[in-house]
């Protein structure tokens, strides 16, 4: 089992490799975390798996020996160079490419469930998620981030982490923060902790004739939490003030309303209602 701390330390002496911060690599060091990752994304044979960034193969190990396909997107390549070496799995496929630069659907031959199961690299977090939001052959994403993103991708209105992205991701997906993960299941141990969020893609029809747009909308109403809804319309939209007002109150809300109040319907029925659509 590579996840393990005196397996992991074992690799990187073998082959000489020194941990890069630039690629954000924080290798897992517990197993049980491993199998709990895979089981709650529900691998088996039915199932291709994407891993972005598998690093030294840690979870890459368990998603073999699980699903029909694996598929992972390695930029570093020393690392492919250790998963070649220390995996020898049929139903492997090293892609030596960074993933927000490839087309995805080139690698993709079967009609079986794909899903993405990544520990991501915070720091291209938000690219990755927002890539794959595109990605139609994905149907479920299962990743471990930083705590406070996980946070924010599942937050509800209301809450203090509940934001543009929390928004965009409902939109998107049904989101779920699924378990925690202490900073001392990694090793080199990193600053934070994580969180493991699933997203199940969902079908929206909410009339939107260009999502882009409502997506600068959502982004536009957040810019500034301390103001209150309406203020930060009128500051960005050719909209009378009254015009909000009159809104607001058909929707039950005090003119003093602010963003993280509002739920994603809310905000669609504003847009639509502002003549944005």
């Amino acid at each position: 089992m590579i996840a393990s701390i005196s397996k992991i330390k074992e690799i990187l002496n073998n082959y000489n490799i020194p941990v890069k911060k630039k690629f954000g690599q924080n290798f897992l060091i517990d197993s049980n975390v491993v199998k709990k990752i895979v089981n709650t994304a529900n691998v088996n044979k039915e199932t291709i798996v994407v891993e972005i960034g598998p690093g030294l193969g840690s979870m890459t190990e368990e998603l073999c020996q699980k699903a029909s396909k694996v598929i992972c997107f390695e930029i570093d390549q020393d690392m492919v160079n250790v998963l070649t070496n220390e995996l020898s799995f049929e139903n492997l496929t090293i892609v030596e490419e960074d993933f927000l630069k490839v087309d995805l659907s080139e690698y993709l031959t079967s009609n079986l469930r794909t899903i993405v199961v990544s520990n991501l690299p915070y720091y291209i977090t938000t690219p990755i998620i927002s890539s794959l939001i595109k990605e139609k052959e994905v149907s479920e994403i299962y990743v471990m981030v930083q705590d406070e993103v996980a946070s924010r991708l599942t937050s509800g209105p209301g809450t203090k982490d509940y934001g543009s992205l929390s928004v965009l991701m409902g939109y998107y997906f049904e989101c779920k923060y699924e378990f925690k993960v202490t900073r001392n299941c990694f090793y080199p141990s990193p600053n934070v902790d994580s969180g493991i969020v699933s997203m199940k893609k969902m079908q929206r029809d909410c009339g939107l004739n260009n999502e882009d747009k409502f997506a600068r909308f959502v982004q536009d109403i957040f810019e500034n939490r301390r103001k209150t809804l309406i203020n930060n319309i009128i500051r960005k939209y050719p909209v009378e003030r009254t015009r909000m007002e009159d809104i607001l109150d058909k929707m039950g809300y005090d003119v003093g309303v602010r963003s993280e109040r509002l739920s994603l319907d809310d905000m669609i029925y504003i847009y639509k209602e502002i003549g944005l659509n």
